[in-house]
């Protein structure tokens, strides 16, 4: 009867580990990609109506200076030219939901992102992913 009991409790401890193991390997980064749709938002409407004091108040409320402003649509614009690499970069930013930790050699962070280097790269690549029709639109429109 103890032998039975000794073995339940091992195999219930194989079974857990396991169940951690796998959620450990499932481990997710989330990727907010709403404040980088608002920078695009801003960007086209300070394309039609060139009002600054509009843009500050806008980036104000999204917690941005304009100095991260023009590093993000400096992204956006690197990205759209760069078609070769976005292949790539969509595999990084696979990658980077997944967990692993992204080494870059050339790091450009806004304010509150200088723990993830490549969280902004992710961030812009999620818009791409979801949706592309806006950035169509503060690019062309």
């Amino acid at each position: 009867m103890k032998k039975l009991f000794k073995l339940c409790i091992i195999l219930l401890l194989i079974i857990l580990g396991f169940n951690i193991g796998i959620e450990l390997a499932q481990l997710r980064r989330p990727v907010n990609s709403s404040r980088m749709e608002e920078c695009l938002r801003l960007y086209k409407n300070y394309r039609a109506d060139t009002d600054q004091e509009k843009l500050a108040q806008g980036l104000k409320k999204i917690s941005l200076t304009p100095l991260d402003f023009q590093h993000i649509i400096d992204r956006f614009i690197l990205y759209r030219t760069q078609k070769s690499a976005m292949a790539q970069s969509m595999r990084l930013l696979k990658a980077f939901r997944m967990g692993f930790d992204i080494q870059v050699e050339k790091v450009y962070s806004i304010s509150g992102m200088e723990n993830e280097p490549f969280r902004l790269d992710a961030e812009i690549l999620a818009v791409f992913e979801k949706n592309p029709q806006l950035i169509k639109e503060a690019f062309e429109g």
